[in-house]
């Protein structure tokens, strides 16, 4: 998470006219040269002659770039290319039929809880090429609710049967007796047929993984909940049931601030987060391993990151293996902002592929820096998807650091073709959630969100607010973040307290966001003209969870019932509600009012 061409007290990427004559660099440093790649660890005794003497072996007049971009005074502007090419539109309507497991993996533990034993069914309706899509003709106006007839196969062998609703979605129970557990995914597929007129489609493949019981040398589970987009987790081979888990937490310093220090963890565990995710170098191991047995007491989550080992897979298999014995160990991390640093295309998703071969019970992650640079090949193989918008405080248009112009071929603002406000983060989610449908990876790969908790150094001027920093958490959630992981700690007190306000309201929001029910929570997301940002669920029972958030520095407000109405829940003002979350945003007759980012949480019903 570390701006191109910049020095830092521990890990650090920088280019080659970084390189002093006479300088010293603390740490552990990085050099990314593009075409061809070469990798140079540099100890902190390393002086830049020797550096230099490294750089005589690669090509010179490269220039540097950040997401593929040129951001240096007097360098030649290309296009950066690799923009993500949008679905084609359509002047007949689509049916995309998607098919998915309902966890990944599923265990023999599960054959006693046959609740979640489910496919979850999609029979998408859209006027653009996604993948998988098939012209189709609408049925007759006065049928209200066709469904679609459901067929489903594993291994090319029927498994399965029910129904979806066109336009709509669906779980449908299947027999993991029938199946036997194994390391190799099953090839799931689905064929859907609609009686009138009558067609038939079909499903893109998708896995379903069914690994036998974990050995006794992995010390808990992670599953992905691919109806929620949620974890699911045990801890050790006690515990009996899963947990739904919502990530929370920062990036956190070890060095000078978590390596020997258990108050820290104590602190963080009374805020009611619930991950730590600690940032490398782990110099000193001992110590590390200290922290764990403390993070483990306090039944804290880690998310260990590889970001300096993730293309060297010795490194990485002694790190895994030492590591998943841990009973608090959630998933992995292992490329850190690969586009921007235009690590190789396949990089991450060969270091997912080897982290499942060596401990499948645990997914790993990667974040994406920039807004539209090669996002098929870095997302892909790897589940879980962060973003890290940094838009406050920067200077959109103009390199404050650089001197140079900030455009879509040019430039490092600080936030990739980013207006510079809160609006960039619904643009970035929204961006995340087109693409991943248009590849049909809308269910197999969940979203975090990475909120700017930092500030006043380099490309940003100034810190965000408490407020500001849980805008940025309500407004990725609304738009499917199911993960909140900042950017970093230490940070300011009024961050740490918007932070520990959100992850102490997670009782009341998990059974919306993560629920575990068959019967599927209905999601929807409203963001009006004024960009005033909501997003409601509506659980089988009728109970409703309305999250608002305003990104703008001025008031404006929405109207309940419009709310209501999108969600078919009849309205009135008698309707009890209570608030979860209060951050200044209030509910006046029956609107939801807001002012300058202020936001809220309530549940009505």
């Amino acid at each position: 998470m570390v701006a191109a061409g910049t020095c830092h007290p521990g890990p650090i990427n920088f280019y080659l006219s970084d390189f002093g004559t006479s300088a010293r660099y603390t740490g552990i440093c990085q050099l990314n040269v593009p075409n061809p790649w070469v990798r140079v660890l540099l100890a902190s005794n390393v002086t830049a002659m020797l550096s230099l003497l490294l750089i005589a072996f690669v090509p010179f007049a490269l220039a540097q770039k950040w997401c593929g971009k040129v951001y240096k005074p007097g360098e030649a502007v290309v296009p950066p290319g690799g923009q993500f090419p949008l679905p084609a539109s359509t002047t007949t309507p689509q049916l995309a039929l998607r098919c998915n497991p309902a966890l990944i993996p599923f265990l023999p533990d599960d054959l006693q809880n046959p609740s979640s034993n489910l496919i979850v069914v999609d029979a998408l309706v859209r006027d653009t090429k996604v993948a998988g899509a098939e012209s189709f003709i609408q049925p007759p106006s006065n049928d209200t609710q066709p469904q679609l007839c459901v067929s489903v196969s594993l291994d090319g062998k029927p498994l399965t049967t029910g129904t979806v609703p066109l336009g709509g979605s669906s779980t449908i129970p299947f027999s993991l007796s029938k199946i036997s557990p194994r390391p190799e995914p099953y090839i799931l597929s689905c064929t859907a047929t609609l009686s009138s007129p009558k067609q038939t489609f079909t499903s893109i493949p998708a896995n379903l993984t069914y690994l036998p019981t974990p050995p006794a040398s992995v010390g808990s589970v992670t599953k992905l909940d691919l109806r929620s987009g949620g974890l699911l987790a045990k801890r050790g081979h006690g515990q009996e049931t899963y947990e739904p888990v919502f990530p929370v937490g920062f990036y956190t310093n070890f060095g000078n601030y978590l390596e020997g220090n258990d108050t820290v963890l104590e602190e963080i565990k009374s805020q009611g987060l619930n991950v730590v995710h600690p940032i490398p170098p782990f110099d000193n191991l001992t110590a590390f391993n200290l922290m764990v047995d403390k993070m483990e007491e306090l039944g804290l989550w880690l998310m260990y990151d590889m970001r300096w080992d993730y293309m060297n897979s010795t490194a990485v298999t002694e790190q895994v293996m030492s590591l998943r014995n841990r009973s608090n160990l959630l998933l992995y991390y292992t490329a850190d902002e690969p586009d921007g640093s235009e690590d190789p295309h396949s990089a991450p998703a060969a270091a997912a592929a080897l982290i499942k071969s060596l401990d499948p019970y645990r997914p790993s992650s990667v974040v994406l820096n920039c807004q539209d640079y090669f996002f098929t090949d870095y997302a892909a193989g790897t589940p879980i998807l962060m973003q890290d918008t940094y838009p406050i405080g920067i200077n959109a248009t103009f390199s404050v650091k650089w001197k140079t112009p900030c455009t879509l071929i040019q430039g490092v603002c600080g936030c990739d073709n980013c207006v510079g406000g809160l609006v960039d983060i619904q643009n970035r989610m929204l961006d995340f959630s087109t693409r991943l449908e248009a590849l049909g990876w809308e269910r197999s790969k969940t979203v975090w969100t990475v909120p700017q908790g930092f500030g006043s150094t380099e490309y940003w001027s100034r810190t965000p607010t408490g407020a500001e920093f849980l805008a940025q958490i309500i407004i990725a959630v609304n738009g499917g973040a199911r993960g909140s992981i900042s950017w970093h700690d230490p940070t300011t007190p009024s961050i740490k307290a918007a932070a520990s306000e959100f992850a102490l309201a997670l009782p009341e929001l998990t059974p919306f966001l993560l629920s575990t029910s068959p019967s599927l929570v209905g999601h929807w997301h409203i963001i009006n003209y004024y960009r005033l940002d909501v997003g409601f669920w509506v659980s089988p029972e009728g109970k409703m969870l309305v999250m608002a958030s305003n990104p703008n520095y001025f008031s404006t407000r929405i109207s309940l019932s419009e709310l209501f109405t999108a969600a078919s829940v009849n309205y009135t003002t008698s309707v009890k509600r209570r608030v979860v979350l209060d951050s200044g945003a209030r509910i006046v007759g029956s609107y939801i009012v807001c002012d300058s980012v202020q936001s809220g949480i309530w549940i009505f019903g």
